[in-house]
């Protein structure tokens, strides 16, 4: 198996979240006037502002706090950050695993997470960065092609199915599995060929139904 296969995405999902945060946050004071604020998000392109007093963690606030404000009342002009922030910040340590930082992410329905370091701002995760390093250990955005395999329940399958395409002249870049709705097992194979008909066709010949194939990375086109 590929060096650059399956071990990509392990060693994408064991890194912490200092490995892919942000360290240089945009911030504000909660004095700072909401006009001000959002040219602050305008000029730098983001979308969060973290805010501080006296280095220490106070609230957050995100351009669509500042525009649902906005579209209430006509006086948002006059206001500060520290009038319309979110004071109950959810934050994450710098150690955690980023898998941690994702399910946080995703349960409580935020796209952005300071990160602190014994109540002091060090740095900042979004959504962002978690799809880029998605990205990144799936190997999206390379020449490849994409295999989907519905994997048999039976012990052996998933490594028989990979030395299948592997021998088919399609080297295998990343491995993930994952359940439909149905709790059936399938598996996202990419290669790293534009042309995966070989592969699919030896894995068919051995049985395994393929659902889909894509080739060609970002600008990816159906396989016939």
């Amino acid at each position: 198996m590929s060096d650059n296969g399956p071990a990509r995405i392990e060693e994408a999902f064991a890194m912490l979240v200092r490995d892919i945060m942000q360290s240089r946050v945009i911030t504000a004071t909660p004095q700072t006037g909401v006009p001000e604020a959002l040219g602050v998000l305008r000029t730098r392109g983001v979308r969060h502002l973290v805010i501080v007093d006296g280095g220490t963690l106070v609230g957050i606030v995100s351009d669509r706090d500042l525009k649902q404000a906005g579209a209430l009342d006509e006086r948002l002009g006059q206001w500060t950050i520290g009038e319309i922030m979110t004071r109950s910040v959810i934050t994450i340590e710098p150690s955690a695993p980023v898998e941690d930082a994702a399910q946080l992410m995703l349960t409580e329905k935020i796209s952005a997470l300071p990160v602190t370091r014994t109540g002091r701002l060090v740095g900042i995760v979004t959504e962002t960065d978690i799809v880029r390093l998605f990205v990144r250990a799936l190997g999206a955005g390379e020449p490849s092609s994409r295999i989907d395999v519905v994997v048999p329940p039976n012990v052996g399958a998933l490594p028989d199915i990979v030395a299948t395409v592997q021998a088919a002249g399609a080297p295998v870049s990343s491995v993930v599995t994952l359940r439909d709705a149905e709790e059936l097992k399938d598996a996202v194979i990419r290669v790293g060929t534009i042309d995966p008909r070989p592969a699919i066709a030896a894995l068919t010949e051995k049985g395994y139904t393929v659902k889909t194939a894509w080739r060609g990375g970002a600008s990816a086109a159906r396989v016939a």
